[in-house]
């Protein structure tokens, strides 16, 4: 299966989908001259170019009447993301939504008989994301070295387990 990532997906996801999807060719518009050419023009061209997939962050295309009947009318997979935050955050969003759920959709895709539409959930790049914890004030078990707590002694197992 063919896929071509439009110009809202960052190129930095490209090598890591070549690994994962290696059966598929996957291009991005940037990468083979398209940035910039409107999607009433981009969709038919893409289906003449042999791909069956389009992956992009537009979430206006299935609002405008236009851009919805070129998307009908190819017959090709739609497949949509969401993106949070802004800068890092947002581009960090945007590749580990794309590189987490493509390759479950991609599969899935090429069982099916005609065209789907397809929204990846959001992986969202913020702080509630992560957890920092200082191993002196909370250390994370009581076996951490250093840890204030009793200490229990190990007794040695014999080797048939009794």
């Amino acid at each position: 299966m063919d896929i071509l990532l439009d110009e809202q997906v960052p190129e930095l996801v490209l090598a890591p989908l070549r690994s994962l999807l290696s059966g598929h060719r996957i291009d991005h518009v940037q990468k083979i001259g398209w940035k910039g050419k409107q999607d009433v023009n981009l969709i038919p061209d893409m289906k003449r170019r042999g791909y069956a997939v389009l992956v992009t962050a537009d979430v206006d295309q299935l609002e405008d009447h236009e851009e919805c009947r070129a998307i009908k009318k190819a017959g090709t997979h739609h497949v949509r993301f969401d993106r949070s935050g802004s800068g890092t955050a947002m581009t960090a969003s945007a590749v580990a939504t794309v590189i987490a759920g493509l390759p479950l959709v991609i599969p899935r895709l090429d069982a099916e008989p005609a065209q789907r539409l397809v929204v990846l959930k959001l992986v969202r790049c913020k702080e509630t994301q992560f957890t920092i914890t200082d191993p002196e004030k909370d250390p994370p078990t009581q076996y951490w070295p250093g840890r204030r707590t009793v200490s229990r002694r190990r007794v040695p197992r014999s080797r048939d387990g009794a």
